[in-house]
């Protein structure tokens, strides 16, 4: 993964579009594992990690709507390790706003979510590979690039 979201102009504005008429309630940890062959027994360097972060929508209703936004960490490498989390993205709709499309609502899935929740993952991520005795980098922050 390069930590990096796209999104073509126009699927921008739909995600846009819908911002303006929600408000982020809340962010929660919804779900967690870890698992770990045990700390190296001796010094080693950094660890290259794998990367997958999926979004996708929970639950929506009159009043809002919720994302799941999950990733998945690994090392093959030298060191076999995974950490799975997903953290809960919670909006809600200001007043009397009309309900999302279809296409705003893809569009939506793809970034603000996982905009949101990334600083919550990307430090639960850190500090579980710390807790487990295994050297990573820290994660990347993530980008949204808008494609023409």
């Amino acid at each position: 993964m390069d930590f990096t979201i796209q999104l073509r102009e126009r699927e921008a504005k739909q995600a846009e579009a819908l911002q303006a008429r929600l408000h982020l309630q809340d962010i929660s940890l919804y779900e967690c594992e870890a698992k770990g062959a045990g700390p190296p027994k001796a010094a080693v360097d950094p660890v290259p990690l794998t990367a997958d972060l999926d979004s996708e929508l929970s639950v929506m209703n009159d009043s809002g709507v919720d994302f799941a936004v999950t990733l998945r960490v690994a090392c093959e490498d030298e060191l076999i390790f995974h950490i799975q989390t997903t953290f809960l993205v919670r909006y809600r709709f200001f007043g009397r706003a009309k309900p999302p499309s279809k296409t705003e609502l893809i569009a939506f899935c793809k970034s603000y979510p996982a905009i949101a929740a990334w600083p919550y993952i990307r430090e639960t991520v850190q500090a579980l590979a710390s807790r487990m005795g295994f050297p990573t980098e820290p994660l990347p922050l993530l980008r949204l690039v808008i494609r023409t």
